[in-house]
């Protein structure tokens, strides 16, 4: 009898066992299809990210979390869809738990730095980025935003520092030398600027940004000459969407260099491009007045002054041209009505004495000229004019007399 009870209860446990060891295999079968979907759903996700269907994305990841709850992919996935969709608070979540999960993966503490970056958190997106740059033997990625950061926390000398001293990384990285060229430019280093930027375009070619970096870099630096020429060939290439300021900027190159109807030319381009541009009439009447286009130069001038009636420039080059034009009454109501709004203006002050001088009226000539030399005691025009007209007149009081 006592061996029947215990075949009996060996039996009985055994099958216990068989029943727990199969509930196991279920449960086991069920995590690698949960598992299974979940990298499908994400991989789906991943594609819809990629085509921009960002809603249809967190979507996917979602499901795939809910089938797995640490499936840190699809984890990665949603941060990434909330940085698209501007959810960075959200993003910055998602990411954290991610990194919990994979503390030596750079992948996700870069990505956590951008959407801190993204949220205004600079000092933690500046330590999550130099946290990757580690954990990822110096990636370029974490290293430039390195130095994007410390620019933006306004610290621009440093973020210089950093990124030139890792350039001998970037050997094929034309984005490395771009970041290097606009932090050079924003300390002031112009030459610098253009090297970098020479090197990032000989890189990469076909990125046109680089090229009109280059160019702006050379301008800024006083290379009027090869400035001109990069200006004008990109402005010459095909398929480019000129922008007015390639004009503007290749009209100062030619100016620089003595060409002035190519600069008229190159104004006149930018003026079409930018009509409701006042600075781009304004430098048309200054390239027209140069070439001794007196009409046109009026013309562009109350173009400018039309879109712009504060225009001090304007203004200028259109009392100018006036008195030049022989419009010397007309100059005096243009000027006299600016001197108002510029009365900082010893230059403007000078030609309002100048237009009087025209119409004969010297004795308000050299009240002009007398408070330009006020204005500024250094004004060596104001004290030519002055004196000359001032001679002028005694001479012929005396002849008078």
């Amino acid at each position: 009898m006592k061996r029947l009870i215990i075949i009996t209860a060996v039996m009985a446990i055994s099958a216990g066992c068989q029943t727990q060891n199969t509930q196991q295999v279920k449960i086991d079968a069920q995590k690698r299809w949960n598992h299974t979907r979940a990298q499908v759903l994400c991989g789906v996700g991943q594609e819809q990210l990629k085509a921009g269907q960002l809603e249809q994305a967190r979507i996917k990841a979602m499901e795939a979390l809910s089938l797995e709850e640490g499936f840190v992919e699809a984890r990665m996935l949603l941060g990434k869809v909330y940085i698209e969709q501007g959810c960075y608070g959200a993003a910055i979540v998602e990411l954290t738990k991610a990194m919990q999960q994979l503390p030596s993966s750079p992948d996700a503490i870069y990505l956590l730095g951008v959407a801190q970056e993204k949220n205004g958190q600079l000092e933690e997106a500046l330590a999550s980025y130099r946290h990757a740059q580690v954990l990822g033997n110096n990636s370029l990625p974490a290293i430039m935003a390195v130095g994007e950061v410390l620019a933006a926390m306004g610290r621009t000398r440093e973020a210089q520092l950093h990124v030139e001293s890792y350039l001998s990384l970037a050997d094929n990285e034309p984005g490395m030398f771009e970041l290097a060229g606009r932090l050079a430019t924003m300390t002031g280093k112009h030459e610098q600027a253009a090297t970098y930027f020479q090197q990032a375009y000989d890189l990469d070619s076909k990125n046109l940004r680089y090229k009109e970096a280059l160019g702006r870099a050379l301008f800024m630096a006083g290379k009027f000459q090869p400035a001109m020429e990069i200006l004008k060939d990109l402005s010459e290439t095909k398929d480019y969407a000129s922008c007015g300021w390639v004009y503007s900027m290749l009209g100062d190159c030619y100016l620089a260099v003595g060409r002035p109807a190519n600069a008229r030319d190159a104004y006149q381009a930018a003026a079409e491009i930018s009509p409701s541009s006042a600075t781009a009439w304004t430098d048309l009447a200054k390239a027209a007045l140069a070439l001794g286009d007196l009409a046109r130069a009026i013309i562009a001038a109350n173009q400018a002054l039309s879109l712009d009636a504060k225009c001090l420039d304007a203004t200028l080059v259109l009392g100018y041209a006036l008195v030049r034009d022989g419009q010397a009454v007309k100059a005096v109501g243009v000027l006299k009505q600016a001197a108002a709004d510029h009365k900082d203006s010893g230059t403007l002050l000078c030609l309002l004495g100048c237009a009087y001088a025209g119409e004969g009226d010297e004795i308000e000539a050299i009240k002009c000229y007398s408070a330009a030399l006020k204005l500024e005691p250094g004004n060596s025009l104001a004290r030519e004019l002055f004196s000359g007209t001032a001679v002028r007149k005694l001479s012929r009081l005396m002849a008078t007399n």
